[in-house]
């Protein structure tokens, strides 16, 4: 009789656990470059690399695209240029940006890892 009861208690829970479950985890939103460089994720933001020369843009954007302001912000790319690692600081500059400068002309198209600190000490990362 007991464990009936339990079971029957425990199903009567699924529906609410499964409704639960799907108003917390929202569907991600595939990252859109809208800047034309390369979009990828780094924990709950989306970012966007942007090599012009030696100028380095990240744009900030959350899981829904929307912008998110590089105000208290910073960073470091780590990227690999002919063969080297090279170590890029990033600083806030303009709405949802950061950026930053290589030691020499880039390539549209590269390989790395993105870093990013919020303004309240957590970081995310995301691989190019």
């Amino acid at each position: 009789m007991k464990a009936s009861l339990v079971v029957a208690l425990l199903v009567s829970l699924i529906p609410c656990a499964v409704s639960a479950q799907q108003t917390s985890h929202k569907e991600n939103v595939t990252p859109i470059a809208q800047h034309g460089g390369q979009a990828f994720e780094a924990g709950d933001y989306h970012l966007e690399w942007v090599s012009k020369g030696e100028i380095v843009e990240v744009y900030l954007t959350d899981h829904d695209n929307k912008a998110v302001s590089g105000t208290g912000h910073k960073g470091v790319a780590v990227i690999l240029v002919d063969g080297k690692a090279q170590r890029i600081p990033l600083e806030p500059d303009g709405q949802n940006r950061l950026s930053g400068k290589a030691s020499k002309s880039l390539p549209t198209s590269i390989k790395g890892v993105v870093q990013v600190t919020r303004p309240n000490g957590k970081t995310v990362q995301g691989k190019l």
